[in-house]
C-alpha cells in the first residue's frame, strides 16, 4: 500500500494529526466514495484518503464547492455503499441547503460529515459553533477531542448512522485536525456491497406532502438518537468520588485533566452530544456536589444544563470568553480563580518583530495589485530625502519648455520650516481643480487619471490654482495657463534625473473600489498594497461590486477573485452582473492551483485529486459563455500590458473580465536570483510600493535576499532606475 497511514496494522500505533485519524478511521469503516473542498483546517481529511484510494478502492474528489461535496456523498449513500464529506466550518453554510433536507429524506449507506471548527480564527473569516449548525439540521453530532478519538469516532460513526439512518456530523476543531498524537489503528471492515438504488420516490423527493411526513419520521429517529447518546461509549464518566465534577468536550476536557490533578476530581467526558444525554447528565450530577463546565466558543452544554436546572459553574464564573480557543494557560488561570490549582507562570516576554501574514516572494498576484494601483500614477517625494536643490524643476521645463526656468516647470519645490518637499499634480479623485474651473478648461482622464488643460477654453482665471491643497499647480508665466504633470508618458525626468532619488512614480489604491474575496489574494488587504477593501465570503467580491453600482456609486469597481473560488462560489454573481448589466470589472487571479489551502488541484488544472488527468475547464470559455463581452487575459508579471488592460476596462461600460493567468510560483523552478546593482538611491519604491519580502532597505539602500528571491523579475520593471538585475 502506498500509503503508510493506511499500512499499519491493526493494533498497532501511528502518529497521526487528526485529519489523518480520521482518513484512517473512515477507511477501516470500509467507505467507497469520499468527496470534500479543500478547506483549512479540514483539507488534509481528503488529501490524505486520496493517497490510499486506489489501494483501497475508493473513489476520491476535489468537489466544485461544499454542497456538490454533500451532494455527491448524499448520491452515493442512497445507492447503499459508505461514504464522506468533508469541510471547515464555514463551507457548512454553503451545504446547508443539501444538509438541511437530507436530514428528512435520510441514507441507506452509513454517512459521516466532518466539520472542522476554527476558534481563534487561525484561517478563517468567523468563528462558528458546528453543535448548534447540528441542533438546526436536526443532525447527530459527535465532537472529537483529540486524533484518537477523531479515528474512533470516525469509524463508529457509520454504524450509528446505518443505525439510525441519519447522516452523522463529526466536528474537530482547529487543534484537534492538525495536532499529532499516538493513535491505536483498527481492523478494517470487509463489506460486500453492491450500489443500488430504490426507486422510492415518496422517500427521495421532498415535495411538501413527503417531507411533511419525513419530518415526523425525522423526529423520531431523533428519539432513537437521544437513546443512543445516553448510552454511548463517547460519553464516559469517571467517578473518583469527588466532591466536584468536571464536565468537559473537545479538546478542553483535556487541557482541564492536563492542568489538574485526575484523581481529586470526578469527570464526565461528552463526545456524543447532539442529542444532549441529559439523563446522563443528571446521574453525573447526582454524584457530586459542584459541577464545572468546560467547552469552547459557544456555551452549548451550559444552555442544556440550564434547562434541566442543573447548577454549574461555568463561562461566566471562569471569565472564559466565547472568543478564541481554550489553552492549558487560559483553562489553567480559570481554575485558579476557583483555587484548585496555581496560576501559570507569566512566561518571558520575548521583544520579537511582527510577522504578519505576506504575499510569498514572486506572487503574482502581488504583481497584479501593483499593476492595479498603478493605473493613476503620480509623482511621489520623499521629503527627508529632498534637499531642495530645484534639480527637478529644471529637468521638467527643459523637457517641456526646452529652458531652464523653473517658472515653467510642471513640478514645484517649496521650504516648509526645516522640510524641503517638490510637489506635482497627485490626479486626485474627482480633481478639485477640475470642478472649481469656471470655464471647464479642465478635465480628467477615467484611464489615467491626468489633467488636461485646453487652453482655448482656459482664461487664466487661477481658480484651479487656488483649488490645489498640495500647492503642485503653477501659471504660465508667459501664458498665464496652469501648468499640470503629466507624468510624461509614464517615464518623468524629474524622477530620473533627481540627485538624491527622492522622487519616484507611485500608484494609489484608494481611486478604486476593490472588492476581495477567500484565498491568498485576500492578503492583499494588507500594507504595503492595500487594495482590497471588502472580504466576506465565497463569491461574494463580485456580487458586493454589482450592489455598490447598482446603489449608485461613481467610482470604478473591481472584483477579484481567485480561480477556484470563482469554480466555487464566483460563476453566479458572473452570471448576474452580465444579466443585469452591472459596470463592474471582475478580475480572475489564476494560479491553476488552490494556493491557500496547499496547492490542491483545480477544474483548470487538469488533474484530479487522485492523479488523474481530466478535462481542463478553460475560464476565458465560462466567462463569455455566461455573457462577458469584454474578456482581456494577461500575463500578471507583464507590467506594462497589464496597467494597460487595466486602464481600458475603466473607461468600458459594462460587466468585464480581466483573467490574471500564471501559474504560482511556489509550483515553478525559481529563476535566477535577482540582486542590487549600482545606482540604487534607496527610493522605496520596492519595499513601500511593491513590497515584496525578499527586498528589504535596513540603510539607504535596498537589498535582496537571494534566498527569498524566487526570480521573476518584477523587481526589475518597478525599479524606476534600473538597480536590480539578475545575480550572475
Amino acid at each position: 500500500m502506498t500509503s503508510k497511514i493506511f499500512a499499519g496494522k491493526p493494533g498497532s500505533y501511528a502518529l497521526l494529526n487528526g485529519d489523518e485519524a480520521v482518513a484512517r478511521g473512515v477507511a477501516q469503516a470500509g467507505i467507497k466514495v469520499a468527496a470534500a473542498y479543500p478547506g483549512t483546517p479540514s483539507t488534509e481529511i481528503l488529501e490524505t484518503l486520496a493517497k490510499g484510494a486506489k489501494d483501497l478502492g475508493i473513489y476520491a474528489e476535489w468537489s466544485i464547492n461544499e454542497i456538490v461535496a454533500v451532494e455527491v456523498a448524499a448520491g452515493a449513500s442512497i445507492t447503499g455503499v459508505r461514504t464522506l464529506t468533508a469541510m471547515k466550518h464555514v463551507g457548512s453554510n454553503v451545504a446547508a441547503d443539501a444538509i438541511m433536507t437530507l436530514a428528512y429524506t435520510g441514507i441507506e449507506g452509513g454517512l459521516v460529515i466532518v466539520v472542522c471548527d476554527d476558534p481563534a480564527l487561525h484561517s478563517s473569516q468567523n468563528e462558528q459553533d458546528t453543535r448548534y449548525f447540528a441542533i438546526h439540521a436536526k443532525l447527530p453530532l459527535l465532537d472529537a477531542g483529540n486524533p484518537q478519538e477523531a479515528l474512533n469516532m470516525a469509524n463508529e460513526a457509520y454504524e450509528l448512522s446505518e443505525k439510525l439512518r441519519l447522516p452523522i456530523i463529526l466536528r474537530m476543531t482547529t487543534r484537534v485536525a492538525h495536532s499529532k498524537a499516538r493513535v491505536k489503528l483498527g481492523e478494517y471492515q470487509k463489506l460486500e456491497r453492491r450500489a443500488e438504488f430504490d426507486k422510492d420516490n415518496v422517500k427521495w423527493v421532498m415535495i411538501p406532502a413527503n417531507a411533511s411526513r419525513q419530518h415526523r419520521v425525522l423526529e423520531n429517529k431523533l428519539l432513537e438518537a437521544k437513546k443512543e447518546a445516553e448510552n454511548s461509549q463517547f460519553n464516559k464518566i469517571e467517578d473518583n468520588n469527588a466532591d466536584i465534577g468536571i464536565i468537559g468536550s473537545g479538546v478542553g476536557y483535556y487541557y482541564a485533566r492536563s492542568v489538574l490533578d485526575a484523581t481529586k476530581f470526578s469527570w464526565l467526558k461528552l463526545g456524543f452530544i447532539y442529542p444532549f444525554p441529559s439523563e446522563l447528565i443528571k446521574t453525573f450530577a447526582a454524584k457530586v456536589k459542584k459541577l464545572i463546565v468546560i467547552e469552547e466558543l459557544r456555551p452549548y452544554i451550559e444552555e442544556n444544563m440550564a434547562r434541566l436546572k442543573i447548577d454549574f459553574i461555568g463561562k461566566t464564573e471562569l471569565e472564559l470568553e466565547e472568543i478564541g480557543e481554550y489553552t492549558p494557560d487560559k483553562i489553567r488561570t480559570a481554575f485558579a480563580k476557583l483555587y484548585l490549582t496555581t496560576k501559570p507562570k507569566i512566561p518571558q516576554q520575548l521583544n520579537l518583530p511582527p510577522r504578519p501574514p505576506v504575499l510569498c516572494p514572486g506572487c503574482t498576484h502581488r504583481a497584479f495589485y501593483y499593476a492595479l494601483n498603478m493605473i493613476h500614477q503620480s509623482i511621489h517625494c520623499e521629503n527627508d530625502k529632498c534637499t531642495g536643490c530645484s534639480v527637478c524643476e529644471y529637468a521638467c521645463s527643459f523637457e517641456k519648455e526646452g529652458i531652464f526656468n523653473p517658472l515653467k516647470s510642471r513640478i514645484r519645490t517649496t521650504r516648509i520650516n526645516t522640510t524641503n518637499l517638490a510637489s506635482a499634480c497627485r490626479a486626485c479623485t474627482d480633481a478639485p481643480c477640475v470642478k472649481a474651473c469656471p470655464k471647464e478648461a479642465l478635465t480628467q482622464s477615467k484611464q489615467t487619471g491626468l489633467i488636461k488643460v485646453d487652453e482655448t477654453k482656459c482664461v487664466g482665471c487661477g481658480w484651479c490654482i487656488e483649488s490645489c491643497q498640495y500647492g503642485a499647480l503653477n501659471l504660465h508665466p508667459i501664458t498665464h495657463k496652469p501648468l499640470i504633470c503629466d507624468t510624461c508618458n509614464g517615464s518623468p525626468k524629474c524622477v530620473s534625473l533627481c540627485p538624491e532619488r527622492a522622487l519616484s512614480l507611485r500608484g494609489k489604491s484608494e481611486d478604486k473600489i476593490v472588492t476581495g474575496d477567500i484565498g491568498c489574494y485576500t492578503l492583499g488587504v494588507l500594507p504595503p498594497i492595500r487594495a482590497i477593501q471588502t472580504c466576506l465570503c465565497m463569491g461574494a467580491g463580485i456580487s458586493q461590486a454589482a450592489g455598490m453600482i447598482h446603489a449608485g456609486v461613481k467610482d470604478k469597481t473591481f472584483a477579484v477573485i481567485g480561480d477556484s473560488t470563482f469554480f466555487h462560489g464566483g460563476m453566479p454573481g458572473l452570471l448576474n452582473i452580465a444579466y443585469n448589466k452591472a459596470n463592474v470589472c471582475v478580475i480572475i487571479m489564476d494560479n491553476s492551483t488552490v494556493a491557500m489551502t496547499g496547492h490542491q488541484p483545480t477544474p483548470g488544472s487538469g488533474k484530479t485529486v487522485m492523479g488523474q488527468n481530466t478535462k481542463r475547464i478553460n475560464i476565458e470559455e465560462i466567462t463569455r459563455a455566461v455573457g462577458i463581452e469584454k474578456v482581456v487575459s494577461v500575463d500578471p508579471y507583464d507590467l506594462k500590458t497589464t496597467i494597460q488592460a487595466l486602464r481600458e476596462t475603466i473607461s468600458y461600460e459594462g460587466p468585464s473580465v480581466i483573467i490574471a493567468k500564471r501559474p504560482c510560483p511556489l509550483l515553478n523552478q525559481r529563476g535566477l536570483p535577482r540582486e542590487i546593482k549600482k545606482g540604487c538611491g534607496g527610493c522605496r519604491v520596492c519595499t513601500e510600493a511593491f513590497g515584496c519580502p525578499a527586498i528589504s532597505q535596513p540603510g539607504t539602500k535596498a537589498e535582496i535576499d537571494t534566498a527569498l528571491c524566487s526570480g521573476c523579475g518584477v523587481c526589475e520593471k518597478v525599479c524606476p532606475f534600473g538597480a536590480i538585475g539578475r545575480k550572475e
